[in-house]
C-alpha cells in the first residue's frame, strides 16, 4: 500500500470520524477533554489473580508496549484484543472498581484512579489477588492529548497511520446500514478498517467489534457522556470515547515501556 502524506491521511481521517460521528469533528466543542477507555471483565479478574507490581499504579505510570513494568497486562492484551497492545495506557488515570469494599479498601464500589488504589495497597502491604474475590474491573484510561480527535484515533486503532491498517476479514457480516455509510471512505483500506469494527452482532462475537455509536457500553462506567462506543466478543469487552468533566486531572506522564 502507498502512502498518504500525513495531511492526506489526516484527511481522510476526518472524513472517516464524521460519518461514524455523525457530523464533523469541528462540530464537536473543542474546548472540551476527551478520552478512551477500554474494559474487559475477564482480562480484569485474570490481571488481579496474577499479584501485579502494584508501585506503577502508586506511581501513576504511563506504559506501553512491551509494557515491561507491568508485563502481565501486555500479555493480556495480546491476548484478549487486536488494537490494545498498541496502547500507552494511563494507569494513574484508570479507574477501577469491585463490587464490595475489600479489606477496608473504601471507593471500589464508585471507582478508585489507579493511582489513588496503588497509594492504599502500597501503603497497606497488600497484594492485588487480595481484592481478586470482589469482582476488580479496571476501566483503563488509553493516553491520548485530550482532543477528539486523537481520542478516535487511539479507540480505532488508527493512531499508528494507513500502513497498519486491518483487512476487512471475513468480508461478511458489517452492519448493512454501516456497510452502506462507509462506502463513502475514499481510502480503500480505512474504509476496510472500520468495516471491520462495524459489524452485525453476531458476526462481532467472533470478528471485529458491535458498534454501538453514542451508547454507554459500561452502563455508567466510566460516568462520563459518550460519544462513540465499541462491544467485542460476548460483550465482556468495550471501549468508549466520552466527554471528561471540566476541572484538573491528574497530570500527565511520559509513557514508560
Amino acid at each position: 500500500m502507498t502512502a498518504l502524506v500525513q495531511n492526506a491521511w489526516d484527511d481522510a481521517l476526518a472524513q472517516a470520524f464524521a460519518i461514524l460521528l455523525g457530523k464533523p469533528l469541528e462540530d464537536f466543542d473543542a474546548d472540551a477533554m476527551y478520552a478512551t477507555y477500554y474494559s474487559c471483565s475477564d482480562l480484569s479478574l485474570e490481571l488481579f489473580d496474577e499479584d501485579f507490581d502494584v508501585a506503577p499504579l502508586a506511581r501513576g505510570e504511563i506504559v506501553s508496549a512491551p509494557f515491561s513494568s507491568v508485563p502481565i497486562l501486555g500479555e493480556l492484551f495480546e491476548g484478549w484484543d487486536l488494537i490494545a497492545p498498541q496502547w500507552a495506557i494511563d494507569l494513574g488515570n484508570s479507574i477501577f472498581y469491585s463490587e464490595d469494599a475489600v479489606h477496608g479498601v473504601n471507593g471500589l464500589e464508585s471507582g478508585l484512579p489507579g493511582v489513588e488504589l496503588g497509594r492504599i495497597l502500597v501503603e497497606r502491604g497488600m497484594k492485588t489477588s487480595d481484592l481478586s474475590e470482589a469482582f476488580p474491573l479496571v476501566a483503563f484510561r488509553v493516553h491520548s492529548d485530550g482532543s477528539l480527535l486523537d481520542a478516535m484515533r487511539v479507540i480505532t486503532g488508527t493512531m499508528r497511520g494507513p500502513e497498519h491498517l486491518m483487512p476487512l476479514e471475513p468480508e461478511y457480516g458489517v452492519e448493512d446500514r454501516w456497510r452502506s455509510r462507509l462506502a463513502a471512505i475514499e481510502h480503500p483500506g480505512l474504509r476496510d478498517h472500520l468495516m471491520n469494527l462495524c459489524r452485525e452482532n453476531d458476526t462481532a462475537r467472533g470478528y471485529g467489534a458491535l458498534y454501538l455509536e453514542d451508547e454507554n457500553p459500561g452502563y455508567g462506567i466510566p460516568p462520563h457522556p459518550a460519544i462513540a462506543a465499541w462491544r467485542f466478543g460476548e460483550g465482556q469487552a468495550w471501549s468508549a470515547v466520552v466527554r471528561l468533566p471540566a476541572g484538573p486531572e491528574r497530570p500527565g506522564a511520559d509513557p514508560t515501556p
